[in-house]
C-alpha cells in the first residue's frame, strides 16, 4: 500500500508540474503579443511578413509584387489605443502608402533606395506611436 501511495504522489507531482509548464507557455505568449486582439495590431503583424517578402525581392532584384490595396486598411483599422487615431497618424500612414507604392513603381536600379525609404517611414512613425516593434522593424534593414 505504501508503494501506491508513492506512485500516486509522483503522478499527482508529475500532472501538477506539466500544468504548471502550460500556464507559463501561455504567460510568455502573452507578453510577445500584448495586443493580440487589435485589428491594427494584427494587421501590423501581417505588413511586418509583407516586408520581409519585399526586403528579400529587393535583395533579389526582382519587381516587388503590390501589397498597396492590404497595406491601405493601416488607416482604417481599429487600434489597442484609439487615441491613437490622430492626423499626424493619418499623415505617417499616408507617407508610408505612398512609399510603398513609389517602391512596388520602382525600376530596379531605385528598389533598394525606396527601401530604404519605406523602412525609414515605418520606424519614424513607431517612434512617435508605438515603439515596442522598433527593434523587430530594424530587422528589415537591407545588409548593405
Amino acid at each position: 500500500m505504501h508503494k501506491c501511495h508513492s506512485y500516486l504522489f509522483i503522478l499527482g507531482w508529475l500532472l501538477f508540474n506539466s500544468c504548471a509548464q502550460k500556464d507559463s507557455s501561455q504567460t510568455t505568449l502573452a507578453v510577445q503579443y500584448p495586443n493580440e486582439d487589435a485589428p491594427l495590431a494584427l494587421l501590423m503583424r501581417e505588413v511586418f511578413l509583407d516586408l520581409e517578402e519585399i526586403k528579400f525581392s529587393v535583395e533579389q532584384g526582382e519587381n516587388i509584387k503590390s501589397y498597396l490595396k492590404r497595406h491601405k486598411e493601416i488607416l482604417v483599422a481599429h487600434p489597442t489605443n484609439p487615441a491613437v487615431k490622430t492626423a499626424t497618424f493619418e499623415m505617417m500612414g499616408n507617407a508610408y502608402l505612398e512609399s510603398l507604392k513609389r517602391l512596388e513603381e520602382s525600376p530596379k536600379s531605385q528598389l533598394s533606395e525606396n527601401y530604404k525609404v519605406l523602412i525609414s517611414s515605418c520606424l519614424g512613425c513607431h517612434q512617435q506611436y508605438c515603439p515596442g516593434p522598433i527593434k523587430r522593424i530594424q530587422l528589415l534593414n537591407l545588409g548593405d
